[in-house]
């Protein structure tokens, strides 16, 4: 994790935060595989307090393309594990398939009806392939030739190295004499080396009387949808010889690769033949004026994404894979841009302190967007000196902005990664009290659920809730007796009327049958005197019949005794029975 995160973020808050401390140790002792094609690359991550492990249990692998080639197809990777390589990144990273690619974009464009956008592709030189394109290729250098165009040169790159190897200009074709007599007599070599032939831009921006290319840097974390991020800064690479461009056989002249010019003798090793893109955007202004050179890095901008989306359904899109790229970017003299090639393995060697200390950065905010951690939202414009410039569709700036493009700007990494780090920090805070509220809430939730659950299953009705009210008002609960008549013709004593009382007085509840041991229970129990005045009717007649150990209720035998306990006289009985 970067330097910024580890300062405001608290361990506790991580997402998954035991499963994630665990994930977290293991990445610092064994978790974490790379690959590196340099001791620098190693150094810029320890800073994140990875380490370099051995085996299968890996992170993260900064891989060459060779591994991809011949391991990847073979290899199941773990939903957390991320490769540095797309599988056939060299859809674009290859100097003929890329040309192929964007020329077979350009004419669907145009057999579509989109002519402007197919206008656009414009930004790649007139390119054979040889030797599949070789007679294509003569006659056009020949009709060249014949329009006065003889002293035009042309630059040969072969399609499968790096760092200028095997590139030399010519003008004549009896100058490639010897490549194609490789193909033609060698006996041993079955193929010739393939190359690319590429009409040379012989009016290239001058700066100082010397010629420069830019190399800038442009991430993919996916290509469905196309997702990519430009980096802020990048550097202008300056040849050590003043252009020439009758000299066609001094490489220090035409080409920029830092591989070459360390080997001449003007070579400057403190300033290292590199200028910071800011500087050379804010030397152009000064000669081209401001408005000409935002539009002109607003194409750069245009240019890689275009350039993509011309391999987008080519390219096998896989989660587990991203892709920093290195494209080179040639300015001629009107300003307008020209792609040489895409690298998918840019150079991160450095030669002066502040190339290291650019590289490092590039590389910390790199891992920052890969985002092993898990701590982003994925809905960030900007992490460290990385923007967000598609995401499906290229993003477009505010009309009231004052850029075009952020790209050349001023690469303000530290103050954004302090800013993202604290917001995190606060987000990340929030979840993790949230998560430990929750599980509280929760258990009284459900006891609460348990509880009304229960007395839903013990409720039986009406009545019963009518019981648990009178408990609370601390009212004696009525209780259900069932009452046996021996004949069918006797009347109910709760027919039987005062002419006292306004309101009928029915008997209710009077006896109710209970089993043999809860009788005996009851039997044996003694009501105290002082208790007896606050019995109900109901209870004094329950006694009474247990006293004469009745088990059924007879309401003429004992007549006199049910009538002191109804509080009826004889007098009012016979007037009833009249």
């Amino acid at each position: 994790m970067s330097e910024y995160f580890r300062k405001y973020i608290k361990k506790e808050h991580y997402p998954n935060h035991q499963q994630l401390q665990r994930y977290m140790l293991l990445v610092l002792i064994q978790n974490l595989r790379l690959h590196l094609e340099t001791a620098f690359q190693s150094k810029a991550l320890k800073r994140r307090q990875w380490k370099e492990v051995e085996g299968d249990d890996w992170d993260i692998m900064w891989a060459e393309k060779e591994w991809i080639h011949e391991v990847m197809d073979h290899t199941h990777l773990q939903p957390n594990q991320k490769i540095n390589h797309f599988r056939n990144h060299y859809e674009l990273t290859r100097k003929d398939l890329m040309i192929k690619n964007l020329k077979r974009y350009k004419k669907n464009l145009e057999r579509e009806g989109k002519n402007e956008e197919a206008n656009n592709y414009n930004f790649f030189p007139q390119t054979f392939h040889l030797p599949s394109e070789y007679p294509i290729f003569c006659e056009e250098f020949k009709r060249q030739s014949q329009n006065g165009e003889s002293k035009t040169p042309w630059i040969m790159k072969p399609i499968g190295k790096s760092q200028g190897k095997g590139i030399f200009i010519f003008n004549k074709l009896q100058s490639i004499s010897q490549w194609k007599n490789t193909l033609r007599f060698n006996q041993e070599a079955q193929q010739a080396e393939a190359y690319i032939v590429q009409k040379y831009i012989a009016d290239p921006l001058l700066i100082g009387g010397k010629k420069f290319d830019m190399r800038i840097y442009l991430l993919c974390t996916s290509y469905q949808p196309l997702t990519l991020y430009l980096y802020r800064t990048g550097f202008a690479r300056f040849t050590h010889h003043r252009y020439d461009n009758e000299d066609i056989s001094n490489t220090y002249v035409h080409l920029t690769n830092v591989a070459i010019q360390k080997t001449s003798d003007n070579y400057d090793e403190k300033l290292g033949g590199k200028w910071n893109i800011q500087t050379l955007k804010l030397f152009l202004m000064t000669k081209f004026g401001q408005e000409k050179v935002a539009e002109t890095f607003y194409n750069i901008q245009m240019l890689m994404i275009r350039s993509l989306q011309a391999v987008q359904k080519i390219i096998i899109n896989d989660k587990h894979c991203f892709e920093l790229y290195g494209f080179d970017i040639l300015l001629d003299a009107t300003l307008k841009p020209w792609l040489l090639e895409v690298n998918a393995s840019p150079s991160m060697t450095s030669n002066t302190p502040i190339d290291f200390e650019l590289k490092c950065g590039l590389l910390d905010d790199v891992f920052t967007i890969i985002d092993l951690e898990k701590v982003l939202t994925g809905n960030e414009e900007q992490i460290g000196g990385f923007d967000l410039v598609c995401r499906g569709t290229p993003i477009k700036l505010p009309i009231n902005s004052t850029f075009t493009t952020y790209l050349g700007s001023f690469n303000n990494r530290q103050q954004q990664l302090k800013k993202i780090a604290k917001s995190t920090a606060i987000r990340l805070a929030q979840i993790y009290q949230e998560t430990q509220t929750k599980p509280i809430d929760n258990g009284s939730k459900n006891q609460k659920d348990e509880k009304e659950k229960q007395q839903r299953s013990t409720s039986k009705g009406p009545q019963t809730i009518q019981n648990g009210i009178n408990n609370k008002l601390g009212m004696q609960p009525k209780q259900n007796s069932m009452i046996k008549r021996n004949g069918t013709n006797l009347p109910a004593l709760g027919t039987i009327q005062n002419k006292n009382t306004v309101k009928r007085q029915p008997l209710q509840n009077a006896v109710q049958l209970q089993p043999p041991q809860i009788q005996s229970l009851n039997s044996n129990k003694k009501i105290n005197p002082s208790e007896e005045q606050i019995l109900t009717v109901n209870q004094k007649l329950q006694q009474l019949t247990q006293d004469n150990k009745l088990s059924t209720f007879q309401p003429y035998k004992q007549q006199s005794q049910y009538n002191d306990v109804m509080g009826m006289s004889n007098r009012n009985i016979q007037r009833d029975e009249e």
